[in-house]
């Protein structure tokens, strides 16, 4: 993937009659500062949905914008952020670990308002990202799911830092009957979309129909294969605007359905 660049100052787009404005924030974490920006009307408004990007080096919360924008215009605002080690939050990956990245998320979501009493809409999460959405239902309670290309980890991954060991780990994984995310998604009721590249190299079918087969109390589960698309599925998308498009319509018309749930 090609990286987006990074903006210091609050912006704002027209669409239609709508305005959405791009404003940053920063949370503690440990011996970090968590960098992301909400996307809505106001600026102080509590997000409606919130992003959570994968562990490719190169990858940040910005890689979403062509979907949170275009959604904050039609009233969901969302939010997104970098997680330790990556854009502007910065830091190394060595020494985090998946059940950091959920800690990191769950700090991010308190200071946005977000939790149990006041849950997101939506979770919109890539690859390793979709991991830790899964983790985070039961503490957020999100109604949808958005799900790009999700990674599945079983229990030994967790809380290995990130480093040789856990990349060794991952190699070694040939049965993912016991993955994580699968476990949280059997109690999921909301809705569920999936959206992949038939072409991944990374993320074979065979992850995907797990996370499909997992969600069987979910209201409903609709899968989105783009044909031939690799891993690189949202610098694809950018280049893309009919399927993008598309895409979005598919989200919106998810978030609606979810709404009247």
């Amino acid at each position: 993937m090609t990286e987006s660049p990074d903006y210091d100052t609050p912006e704002a787009t027209a669409h239609s009659a709508s305005v959405a404005v791009r404003t940053p924030f920063a949370v503690a974490h440990g011996a970090h500062q968590l960098h992301g920006s909400t996307w809505g009307h106001m600026a102080a408004a509590v997000p409606r949905l919130l992003s959570l990007h994968g562990g490719g080096a190169a990858t940040n919360h910005r890689r979403v914008d062509y979907l949170l924008q275009p959604l904050a215009t039609q009233g969901w605002t969302g939010a997104a952020f970098d997680f330790v080690g990556h854009g502007t939050t910065g830091g190394s990956l060595l020494g985090s670990s998946l059940a950091d990245r959920q800690a990191q998320a769950l700090a991010v979501a308190a200071h946005l308002g977000l939790g149990a009493t006041h849950p997101p809409l939506a979770l919109i999460a890539s690859s390793m990202g979709g991991h830790t959405a899964c983790q985070l239902l039961d503490m957020l309670q999100p109604r949808a799911l958005v799900l790009f290309c999700p990674a599945a980890y079983t229990p030994a991954a967790e809380h290995q830092p990130f480093g040789p060991d856990f990349q060794q780990t991952l190699r070694a994984t040939r049965d993912f009957a016991d993955a994580l995310a699968w476990a949280a998604l059997r109690s999921f009721r909301g809705r569920l979309l999936l959206v992949w590249g038939a072409e991944d190299a990374v993320i074979p079918p065979t992850i995907i129909q797990g996370y499909g087969q997992a969600a069987k109390a979910a209201r409903s589960v609709d899968v989105v294969q783009l044909p031939g698309v690799g891993r690189a599925l949202h610098a694809w998308l950018q280049t893309q605007p009919v399927a993008a498009l598309a895409l979005l319509q598919r989200i919106a018309a998810l978030l609606t359905a979810a709404e009247r749930d």
